[in-house]
C-alpha cells in the first residue's frame, strides 16, 4: 500500500525545510504510480554518509530511516558513501578543519558502513536500494574539468553566504579544500539525477545550503526537477545532542557499542522525549504511538521498554533485543536469569583474596582510570549488591557472591550495572 512520503514525514515532525513543495507533490504522485506498477523506473531519493569514523552512529538512523520511508512510498533509496567527500571533510558545524583520514582508512570505513546499512531496506523490491560510493565518479575527474563543469556555476560570494562557510571564513579558518566541499556535494546530486533519476536529497537541517546547492545546480544545468528536504536537528528535552552517552557516540557497530548498551540508551530516554523518539526511530503508525504514549492507558516505562525493544530489533535483530530485555529485567527488576547481563569474570582465588573495586571498575571499562573510579566511589555513585560503597580501598570478596552459579551485582550511578561471575 502506497502513501505520500512528504505527508508521512511531516506528520511525524521530520521535516524542517523543503524546496518547491508544490512540485514535490507531483513527483510523489508519480512515485505512488510506480508502486502500482504503471511506471517502469521509480524516481530515487538519496542521503549521503561521509566515512569520518569507523562506524555510523544512532544519529545516522534519521536519514537511513528516512530513506526506508521513501522506499515504502515507492521511491528508490540511494545510500551514498562519501569515499571522495570524506577525503575533503565537511566543514558543517566545525570550528576547525576535520582531521584528514587516509584513503585506506576511508575505504575501510565505507566497507563497514555498507554492512551496517543494508538491513534497513527491502533489497528484493522493484525499487531496491542502491549503495554507491562517490569516489567512483569524483575520483575520475581532474581539477580542471571539475572547475569548468561545476565551479563555473558557483560564485565565491554565494559560497561564503552559506552559514556553514560564513562563520568559519569570518573566523579566518576556512581552507580552500573545505570551500570546495559544497561543490562536490552538489555534483553528487547532479550525477545521481543524470544516472539514477534522483529527485530528492535528504539530510539534517544544518546541510540545507549544501543540499539546496545541488538542487539548484540540477535545475540550472539540466532543467530537471530536484528537491532539498531536511530533517530538524534533533535534541533531547534537556538540550543535549541525540546520540551521545557519557561523552561517547552511540555507535551502530556492536563491536564498538554493545546491543545491551544500545538498548539501555533508548530505555533511559527522558519521559518528555519518548513520543519524539518513537516518531523518529520506529515505523509504528502515529495512532499506535499515541496509544503507547498515552499515560492514562500505559506507563511511561512500558513505552520506553517498547521503544528500546523496537529500535534494538531494527538495528541488531530480534535475538539481541530480547537478550538485552532479559538482561535489563534481571538487573533492574530482579526478573529472570541474569545470563544475558553485562558481566566480568574473576577467578575464585582472586576473590578469596579480595579484588579492589577500583580495579574492577577500570577493567570493566565503567571508569576510564583509577582516579575516576575513586571519585565515583567517594561521590556515593558505587554499589555492591544494592549497598552503597564509599571506601576507595574496598575489595570485592568471595563472600559477596551468592546464587548458583554465584554472582555479585555492581552498579555505577543509576543506570550502569555489571555482574561479577566466577571462573576457576
Amino acid at each position: 500500500m502506497s502513501f505520500n512520503f512528504f505527508d508521512a514525514m511531516k506528520s511525524r515532525g521530520l521535516v524542517a525545510s523543503v524546496s518547491h513543495e508544490e512540485e514535490l507533490a507531483l513527483v510523489l504522485g508519480e512515485a505512488a504510480q510506480a508502486v502500482s506498477g504503471s511506471l517502469a523506473e521509480p524516481s530515487s531519493v538519496y542521503a549521503g554518509f561521509d566515512p569520518t569514523a569507523p562506524s555510523l552512529h544512532v544519529g545516522h538512523l534519521v536519514p537511513l530511516f528516512g530513506l526506508r520511508r521513501a522506499q515504502l512510498a515507492g521511491l528508490r533509496p540511494i545510500v551514498l558513501f562519501g569515499g571522495a567527500t570524506g577525503l575533503v571533510g565537511d566543514p558543517t558545524g566545525r570550528s576547525e578543519m576535520r582531521q584528514l583520514n587516509t584513503e585506506e582508512q576511508i575505504a575501510g570505513f565505507v566497507e563497514n558502513y555498507k554492512a551496517l546499512t543494508r538491513r534497513y531496506f527491502d533489497n528484493q523490491a522493484a525499487n531496491a536500494p542502491l549503495f554507491l560510493n562517490n569516489i567512483d565518479w569524483l575520483g575520475k575527474m581532474s581539477w580542471i574539468s571539475f572547475a569548468r563543469d561545476v565551479g563555473v556555476h558557483f560564485t565565491i560570494a554565494r559560497l561564503l553566504a552559506a552559514e556553514v562557510n560564513k562563520t568559519r571564513f569570518e573566523a579566518g579558518g576556512l581552507t580552500f579544500l573545505e570551500l570546495g566541499y559544497q561543490l562536490l556535494q552538489a555534483y553528487d546530486f547532479l550525477h545521481l539525477s543524470r544516472e539514477h533519476n534522483c529527485v530528492i536529497q535528504l539530510g539534517g537541517n544544518d546541510q540545507w545550503s549544501n543540499i539546496l546547492a545541488g538542487a539548484d545546480l540540477i535545475r540550472r544545468t539540466e532543467s530537471r526537477k530536484a528537491f532539498a528536504l531536511t530533517f530538524p536537528l534533533l535534541t533531547a528535552a534537556d538540550g543535549s545532542k541525540i546520540g551521545k552517552t557519557a561523552g561517547n557516540a552511540v555507535w551502530l557497530d556492536p563491536s564498538l557499542f554493545s546491543p545491551y548498551d544500545f538498548f539501555q540508551y533508548f530505555r533511559n530516554v527522558q519521559d518528555a522525549d519518548v513520543e519524539m523518539f518513537m516518531k523518529t526511530f520506529t515505523f509504528f503508525e502515529n495512532e499506535e504511538i499515541a496509544e503507547l504514549c498515552d499515560v492514562k492507558k500505559t506507563s511511561v516505562n512500558a513505552a520506553k521498554e517498547r521503544l528500546a525493544v523496537e529500535v534494538t530489533t531494527l538495528v541488531h535483530g530480534e535475538e539481541e533485543a530480547q537478550r538485552s530485555l532479559r538482561a535489563a529485567k534481571a538487573l533492574f527488576a530482579g526478573e529472570g536469569a541474569p545470563d544475558d547481563a553485562p558481566s566480568l569474570e574473576l577467578k575464585k582465588a582472586d576473590l578469596e583474596a579480595g579484588v579492589f573495586s577500583v580495579e574492577i571498575l577500570v577493567t570493566a571499562e565503567l571508569c576510564k582510570s583509577k582516579s575516576e573510579a575513586r571519585k565515583l566511589i567517594q561521590g556515593n555513585g558505587y554499589s555492591v549488591n544494592g549497598k552503597k560503597v564509599t571506601d576507595i580501598n574496598h575489595k570485592l570478596k568471595w563472600e559477596d557472591l551468592s546464587g548458583a552459579p554465584p554472582f555479585a551485582t555492581l552498579r555505577k550511578g543509576k543506570k550502569d550495572y555489571l555482574l561479577i561471575r566466577v571462573t576457576e
